[in-house]
């Protein structure tokens, strides 16, 4: 059996101190409603997405919410 493992275009990454109150619960959401791989840190949150459609509608959210993030690019 091959294992396919999606490419990962995109690491957005969020510090835990942020202005905005329960800034991990909404990324939860966000998370969940794009369906893509988050790793959830006490200092920060990763979260991997392989589209570009996904990485959009992620950052959309963030910018909406007014949460700080630093987005990562893969260059192939």
């Amino acid at each position: 059996m091959i294992k396919v493992t999606p490419n990962v275009s995109t690491k957005i990454r969020i510090p835990a101190e942020q202005k905005v109150q329960y800034a991990y619960n909404h990324v939860n959401e966000i998370v969940k409603k794009h369906q893509v791989q988050a790793d959830f840190h006490a200092d920060r949150i990763d979260i991997s997405s392989p589209t570009e459609k996904q990485t959009a509608g992620i950052l959309e959210k963030l910018q909406e919410f007014g949460i700080n993030f630093l987005k990562q690019s893969k260059h192939e």
